[in-house]
């Protein structure tokens, strides 16, 4: 009973030392417990500040939102102040770069690709002379000179400085210095410069291109890029000061004759020549602002009828109706027909008259090889513009006259007629005039009684009649776009970019 009691008391004592710990350790861990993310330790400032009261907690809470709100507003404003910069920057940037566009389009060089894939320009050789002995070559940028068959370099020339090319002994001579090839070709030495080379004083872009002739002569050759040389074209064919639209089509007309007749000539060493027979071309010195400014604008674009450039002719005035191209002795051709041309009709200068004594007329018919001996009478059907008869084409040009002599009786092709006589065109009708006396053709003939008496040419527009009507395309500005201008003179035809 003793030994029992004694190990009851033992238990109790033991219980009490186990629940005495039990309570110190949880004591211990209330004070160490800390915030996830916190360290163990306790730190005396974080314990000041777990110290705070709750309205103390709730003031330093609203002033960091307050202050959070006021960083966002700033942040806000600064983003905004940022955009307005770009903005501003950015009009900036268009405003320069539209200045720069509108800079190079008066300088008529703007590079438009209307939407396309950019081409490479094409380059186009432009005969300036022949049958030369001597000429001579300058720039105001230093310039070289090559061998045009082997590329080889010859001689380089600083800017201003002339270089004399003749021929002798059948050999082309480079300031007394004779040459081995046959071409020469003198161009920039910079070809990132827009240098100009002139030759006898006449500036020309591109190079210059000397063929020595088997005349033992020199040919001049301005080997240029299509537009720049449409550039010395379109001021020489049409003044700058016309409508835009009109000078626009005419751009169009010359870039695609000259495209159609890129060989024309190159059995004599070039593409085109630079007279009436071809296009007039006078380089840089027929070169405006306005036609620049249209030849931009059209930059590459030409015509084509299946595929092809087409025959893109063109004339001064059509007096009324244009002609189809077999009126002026060539084939006809579905794309250049004879329409009415109403816009034509109010030209100044449309009508005219040419006059010579029958006497002249029939000495120039003999010397054209249509010798008829004394004139007895003249046949040609009444001139009905737009009207075609048996001795006339649609547009009414006459397509053959008939004269009758003491000797024989001729019909003369109208083309031709135009020539022996000097007419302005062929759109005409015959008068005949004794004194103050005129008498008309209203019959078809024209009787003549007397060797003294005047011949009268009377007759409507000037030029072949073929393709575009400039005259009819200054009237058509005022209403119409350059390609409307164009499509009512060159009948289905499409507008493509050549590059």
């Amino acid at each position: 009973m003793r030994r029992h009691s004694f190990f009851v008391l033992i238990g109790v004592f033991f219980c009490c030392v186990f629940f005495s710990v039990t309570a110190l350790a949880a004591t211990a861990d209330r004070q160490s417990v800390s915030l996830p993310g916190t360290a163990a330790k306790t730190d005396p400032s974080r314990q000041g500040a777990q110290a705070k009261s709750a309205p103390e907690k709730k003031d330093a809470e609203d002033k960091k939102a307050t202050e959070t709100k006021q960083d966002v507003a700033e942040k806000k404003d600064e983003i905004k102040r940022e955009k307005a910069a770009e903005q501003k920057s950015g009009a900036q940037k268009d405003e320069t770069k539209k200045d720069e566009e509108k800079k190079r389009d008066e300088a008529g060089k703007k590079p438009e690709t209307h939407g396309r894939a950019a081409k490479p320009e094409p380059e186009i050789r432009v005969g300036l002379r022949e049958g030369q002995a001597s000429v001579v070559i300058r720039s105001g940028a230093a310039y070289v000179l090559t061998d045009a068959a082997t590329g080889h370099e010859i001689q380089k020339f600083s800017a201003n400085k002339a270089a004399t090319v003749t021929v002798k002994s059948g050999n082309l001579v480079v300031d007394d210095k004779p040459v081995s090839t046959k071409k020469l070709r003198f161009s920039v030495a910079d070809s990132r410069t827009a240098g100009q080379i002139s030759v006898a004083g006449e500036f020309y872009r591109g190079n210059i291109l000397l063929v020595l002739a088997e005349d033992k002569t020199i040919t001049v050759v301005n080997e240029v890029k299509l537009d720049d040389y449409i550039g010395g074209v379109i001021s020489e064919e049409m003044s700058p000061e016309w409508p835009f639209e009109a000078l626009k089509a005419q751009a169009v007309a010359a870039r695609t004759f000259a495209v159609y007749s890129l060989g024309l000539h190159d059995e004599d060493g070039y593409d085109v020549c630079a007279t009436t027979h071809c296009q007039v071309y006078g380089g840089i010195e027929s070169e405006s602002p306005e036609g620049l400014r249209a030849v931009s604008a059209t930059r590459g674009e030409i015509m084509t009828y299946q595929g092809k450039a087409i025959y893109a002719a063109f004339h001064a005035s059509s007096g009324g109706a244009t002609a189809g191209s077999e009126e002026a002795g060539g084939t006809a051709l579905p794309y250049l027909k004879s329409v009415r041309d109403a816009q034509d009709e109010s030209t100044p200068n449309r009508h005219w008259q040419v006059s010579m004594s029958v006497k002249q007329l029939s000495s120039e018919l003999a010397h054209a090889g249509f010798s008829v001996g004394t004139l007895k009478a003249i046949e040609l059907s009444t001139l009905h513009i737009g009207q075609g008869a048996s001795d006339r084409y649609p547009s009414g040009r006459v397509r053959h006259i008939r004269f009758v002599g003491s000797k024989q009786a001729i019909s003369v092709p109208g083309p031709k007629l135009r020539w022996i006589a000097d007419l302005p065109s062929t759109l005409v009708d015959v008068r005949y005039g004794t004194g103050k006396k005129t008498t008309p053709n209203t019959k078809g003939k024209i009787e003549i009684s007397d060797q003294n008496a005047t011949i009268i040419f009377d007759g409507y527009g000037r030029g072949h009649g073929i393709g575009l009507s400039q005259w009819g395309a200054y009237a058509m500005a005022a209403k119409s776009k350059y390609r409307e201008i164009l499509s009512h003179y060159y009948q289905g035809v499409k507008f493509t970019f050549l590059f």
